[in-house]
Order: structure tokens, then sequence, then C-alpha cells
């Protein structure tokens, strides 16, 4: 009987709504766009490099889409993962970017929440498909809401997930978003909003707008700012070792090689969001293995190296468009993969072969 009532919980397929803007048109919801597409922006910076291109060519779609501010009237925020379910039914596809990943979850096949709440006035979503983790934060997140938030009216209200992060704190601190604004959602809550302010991507997750990350690097490099801002150039190794994979495994070797290129090694969970941002922002060379704590090239300026560690198992174009974006130099410094699980790796890097990556890329 368990079985089968759980069946009967679980076993709902909304329709998805794919473009929420499209939408908005046909049923005359008031509908601002914020940005021009990207398209043009991004296909430059992804010629010559095939994993960026095979995800420029999967997101066509979505690159070529204008960003648009969307008020929906009654809407339903789904769970911390924040799927917006429209007045009808439909779920709105745009901030979560793998549909697979959207059928799957327990929010979207829910046919409704032991956990619901009503939330009167206006109401912004800060909540997307891994919101709480930085690059998405920094990447997806911030930018959206840097367009949208001259078009907010001021008296609304942000839905965050429960127990923000620090960082997440302080950057919304820059935007002159308090704690007093923010309306935390807490797990498997269902939240319907009386007037929800939906702003749509920029893009896609992986590729972006760099203008856009700019605006959002330049803000907090003003809200931070002070005597140690440009106070000298520095080489900054990335380390993961904290973290539960893409870990350098063999570090200790490397780091002599780092060292003698005047490289200093950080790990970023270590420093509260303020010393990361006046770290990068004086950074000349940035060295680490893929993942968060390279979106902080963000705050560095042009011309700038970025050397990404990453093995050919699990290639990505996300550090490589932004920091070309941006006027950096990029190169990938390849390292052999050590699996951990069917989807995650550590990896190993050739200190040899590292040091003569760095002479090329620092001295060429």
């Amino acid at each position: 009987m368990k079985r089968i009532l759980s069946r009967l919980i679980h076993s709902a397929a909304p329709e998805i709504c794919m473009d929420v803007a499209a939408l908005a048109a046909k049923r005359g919801w008031p509908l601002k766009q914020l940005h021009p597409p990207v398209i043009n922006e991004i296909e430059p910076y992804v010629k010559g490099d095939y994993w960026a291109q095979e995800d420029f060519n999967r997101h066509h779609e979505f690159l070529e889409r204008a960003q648009t501010l969307v008020t929906i009237e009654q809407a339903t925020i789904r769970d911390v993962v924040g799927f917006v379910e429209l007045p009808d039914g439909q779920i709105c596809f745009e901030g979560n970017w793998w549909l697979p990943i959207l059928q799957d979850h327990p929010a979207y096949k829910q046919r409704f929440s032991l956990k619901n709440r009503r939330l009167k006035g206006n109401i912004y979503s800060l909540l997307c498909s891994w919101a709480s983790e930085f690059y998405h934060w920094f990447h997806d997140v911030l930018p959206r809401l840097e367009t949208a938030l001259m078009h907010l009216p001021q008296d609304i209200r942000f839905l965050i997930q429960s127990n923000p992060k620090t960082w997440q704190l302080d950057s919304l601190a820059a935007y002159g978003i308090g704690r007093e604004r923010l309306e935390p959602q807490p797990h498997g809550m269902h939240t319907r909003v009386e007037k929800l302010w939906f702003a749509t991507p920029i893009g896609h997750e992986s590729l972006g707008s760099g203008a856009v990350l700019r605006r959002v690097a330049n803000r907090l490099l003003r809200y931070f700012a002070d005597d140690n801002l440009n106070a000298g150039l520095r080489n900054v190794y990335v380390s993961r070792r904290k973290a539960t994979c893409r870990r350098v495994v063999n570090e200790t070797e490397i780091e002599p090689v780092l060292k003698e290129r005047g490289f200093e090694t950080v790990l970023c969970e270590d420093l509260a969001l303020a010393e990361q941002v006046k770290l990068f922002s004086n950074a000349s060379a940035i060295v680490g293995p893929m993942g968060a704590g390279l979106t902080n090239l963000i705050y560095s300026s042009k011309g700038s190296f970025i050397g990404e560690i990453q093995t050919s198992d699990f290639p990505n174009a996300h550090y490589l468009v932004m920091s070309q974006q941006l006027g950096m130099r990029f190169d990938r410094f390849k390292a052999d993969a050590i699996p951990l699980t069917e989807n995650r790796v550590d990896m190993r890097v050739d200190p040899q072969f590292l040091s003569k990556c760095l002479s090329t890329c620092l001295d060429g």
C-alpha cells in the first residue's frame, strides 16, 4: 500500500514550458527585455576548441534568446531547486539547465507537497539548479540579478535557500540586499507567490555574457575596495585539497615547480569573499584544477593568465570562454584521471610537464 501511495504521489509529469517569455507574450503578462542574445558575443571564443564548440552547438537555441524579466501572478516555487510552476501547472524549464535533471527531480514528479505556504507581495527568486554552488551563484544567479535589479519594485523580497552561505550573503550586500529582505525557502517547501519577478538566464550555465560578468565583478570590487586592492601583482595556485574530487593527489610534487615560478597556494574555502575578491584582483596568473575557485578569475585584469588543470575525461568550456571574454589568456594543463566513482575523479599532474607548460605560457 505504501509503495502504491508513493508511486501515486511521485509519478506526476507536468507539461514543461521551454520558453516563458514566448508564453508571457501570448498571455499578456508583463515582459521586459534585459539583455540581448549572447550568441554573437560567445561565438568567437568557441572556435578551435572541440568541447566549447560542442557546448555552443548543444545550447544554440538558448544562446539566441534575449534575457527577459517576466512578471507572473500566482506562480509556485517548488522546493530549494526553485522550479517555477506557472499558474496553469506547467513547469518552467529556464533556470534549471538540463531537462533530464528536471524531469527526474522529486520536486518535478510530486503531485503535491505537505509543506505549502503563500507569500504576498513582490518576490524575486534567487533559487535555481545548483544556486548554492559557488560557480553557479556568480556565473548564473548574480548576472541575472545584475540586469534585473534596476527594474524590480522597491518593496521586493528575495527567495533564497535556508541557511544561505556566508559568501552569498556578502555578495548580496554588495547589491544592497540585507537579511531583512530575504525569504528563506526550506527543503521540501512549495511557495505560492502573489507576484513573481522571474529573470530568464543569460545564455546557458556554461556560456554566459562576459560583459555582465564584468559588471558583477566591478560591483563587488567597488564594494570590497580598500587600501589592499591593487596592492601588487601575484601568481596564485588554487588548491582543491579540501574538496571531494578533482584534487591533485601529488600536489606536494608540483608545489616546488609552482613556487619556483612565484605562485602561492591558496584554498578559497578558507577565505572570506572580500579576501578572495582582493586576492584575485591582484593576480596576474591563476592556475588550478577545474573547480569553483577558478570562478574568481572574473576579478583579475585584462591580460592575466588562466591555467586550468583538467583531465580529458571531464572537459568543459566554462573557464576557457569566461577568461577570453574578459580579455585574459587561457590554456589547459593536462592531468591523468584517477577514478573515484562513475562521475568523479582526482588528478595526477606530471611536474616536468607542468614546468614546461608554465614556461611556455608565462615566458612565451
